[in-house]
């Protein structure tokens, strides 16, 4: 067997090397993507409140609009996940003290923390997905540098 070195300086390197792996690798490469992308989106879910709800945005909307976005091909995976609850980037980021035309006071919401908070879940989850890639290729006899 011959052999093959990987050298990579990011993400985007890795994406291209990948596209050049033979079938079987890039099946079991898509396979750890995807489980990355599940177990990502288990813990978002799980780390979202429920909440008490309101008329716009019953309770559980944060935890039932997480989704996961596949595409995948012979060569590619991808996927991306998603929050689609329209109050999201409130919970995530927090607001400053609100009030209505009318001056009611409707309070501030304080920032989520990061064991609520989605994209501290993501970049870990990307980082072991990632890391998990790179022992694939290990695996088939390539020599990563990263």
């Amino acid at each position: 067997m011959s052999r093959i070195i990987l050298q990579m300086n990011g993400l985007d390197e890795l994406r291209a090397q990948l596209r050049r792996l033979p079938e079987e690798l890039a099946t079991e490469a898509g396979d750890i993507v995807l489980a990355h992308a599940e177990g990502a989106q288990r813990e978002i879910v799980s780390g979202y409140p429920t909440g008490p709800g309101s008329k716009k945005f019953p309770p559980g909307t944060l935890k039932g609009r997480v989704s996961i976005e596949r595409n995948r091909s012979k060569v590619t995976t991808a996927a991306i996940i998603r929050s689609r609850a329209p109050h999201a980037v409130i919970f995530e980021r927090g607001t400053v003290r609100r009030m209505t035309d009318k001056g009611y006071n409707r309070g501030r919401m304080p920032e989520a923390s990061d064991a609520q908070r989605m994209i501290p879940k993501v970049i870990r989850w990307r980082r072991k997905m990632v890391d998990a890639l790179i022992e694939l290729v290990r695996r088939a006899g390539f020599e990563v540098a990263a």
